[in-house]
């Protein structure tokens, strides 16, 4: 992991170290706080915790257990999501097809090393895994449905199926997705294949230019314009004509350089990806806090009351606002180039993570349930700590692929 990396996991769990303390000494001596309010924040940090602590020890293991982490988690949140929705006993087919067969393919597709499924598919993983479920799934989703030869209630059993999937599968994929994630800084391909095309390319371009200089005649009758266009050399290639030679040819490194060279490219980039997506997760936390607090101390204009009373547009507008200084703050661990696209990355994540967090809200109200399983203590379900997560990170994802 790169040093940029280590320095913002120490800095998170030193906050979090922070937190801790400051909350048993408030509870050790009368500070005023209401002792429920001292509670509360307590099973939080105690949460946090634990869901730092579990991204960290599976960034550390590599690329593979972090997506297996994320899709362990998409499974919990789906099992959620699927109790609070009534489901007919004919669902149940189509039910071990999204949890058994599309979930796993997903996340298998998100981890799969994009040079090698290049060599392999001659394309990227993520032409496959944008495009499987919103393109393909949801089409064939209701066909497997009517199979069933069930037509009660049809169309809101798809709905349900066709949320819960784009919800808590696909969104949530993008995140370990960015753990693979190649940007235009890196010219759209893998690292490896950038280092290996100039070097290994060089002897065959110096060997077409000195077959144009020594008979260029010759060369002119037989080549067509474009194959005359494509063996000039560049600057870069070659300080100047008269220095050409055919001992140029044997200058480009050896394969067993080459793959050295690339090697470490990749792992550096892969380096800079963990801590890209640890920013993300880092960064969508704080949006939901800041939201969370400033609601608290600004309770006059509710948003939507009847669906959460605790969220108002002063909390909300306030909380963005905070997650864009602290993304600002925190740019350094971005490959962002300028202040104004991290800090148009924190408000993306705030406005995302507000609208998943009352998406969900909604749909709990619904179902007439307060929260979902009690699986953190203090953070109730798996659903509840990843609402804000699930919807920022498709809408991140490319943000972070357009901008860099």
């Amino acid at each position: 992991m790169e040093i940029r990396g280590i320095i913002l996991i120490c800095g998170v769990l030193a906050l979090l170290a922070c937190a801790s303390c400051a909350i048993e000494y408030f509870r050790r001596h009368s500070s005023g706080i209401d002792a429920a309010t001292l509670s509360t924040c307590r099973s939080r940090v105690n949460a946090w915790w634990l869901m730092f602590g579990s991204l960290i020890c599976a960034l550390l293991l590599g690329t593979g257990v972090t997506v297996f982490f994320f899709a362990v988690i998409s499974f919990w949140a789906l099992r959620e999501y699927v109790t609070i929705t009534p489901t007919r006993p004919s669902d149940h087919k189509p039910l071990v097809v999204v949890f058994f067969l599309l979930t796993p393919l997903q996340f298998i597709l998100v981890g799969a090393d994009p040079a090698w499924f290049r060599s392999v598919f001659k394309h990227d993983p993520y032409s496959f895994y944008s495009a499987l479920i919103p393109s393909c799934i949801f089409l064939l989703l209701p066909a497997v449905v009517a199979m069933t030869n069930d037509t009660k209630r049809y169309l809101e059993r798809i709905a349900k199926l066709q949320v819960g999937l784009l919800i808590c599968v696909y969104s949530l994929s993008f995140a370990p997705a960015l753990l693979t994630l190649e940007t235009a800084k890196t010219g759209g391909a893998s690292v490896s294949e950038q280092q290996e095309i100039p070097a290994l390319g060089l002897g065959e371009k110096v060997d077409k230019a000195l077959t144009v200089r020594d008979n260029p005649v010759a060369t002119l009758q037989n080549s067509t314009l474009e194959e005359i266009t494509s063996i000039e050399l560049s600057q870069s290639d070659l300080v100047s004509p008269p220095e050409v030679d055919k001992d140029v040819r044997d200058s480009s490194p050896r394969s067993d350089e080459v793959q050295s060279i690339a090697r470490s490219s990749r792992d550096k980039h892969a380096s800079s990806n963990v801590t890209l997506l640890f920013f993300f997760v880092f960064l969508t936390q704080i949006s939901d806090v800041a939201q969370y607090f400033w609601s608290l101390a600004f309770r006059k204009h509710v948003i939507a009351p009847a669906v959460n009373s605790s969220k108002t547009y002063e909390g909300f507008t306030l909380g963005a606002l905070t997650t864009v200084i602290v993304a600002i703050s925190l740019s350094y661990f971005t490959p962002f180039d300028r202040w104004v696209e991290a800090a148009l990355a924190g408000l993306v994540v705030a406005c995302m993570g507000f609208a998943g967090n009352i998406t969900l809200s909604a749909m709990k109200r619904d179902q007439g349930v307060g929260d979902f399983e009690h699986l953190i203590d203090g953070h109730n379900g798996v659903l509840d700590r990843i609402d804000s997560l699930c919807f920022a990170a498709p809408v991140f994802y490319h943000y972070v692929k357009l901008c860099c």
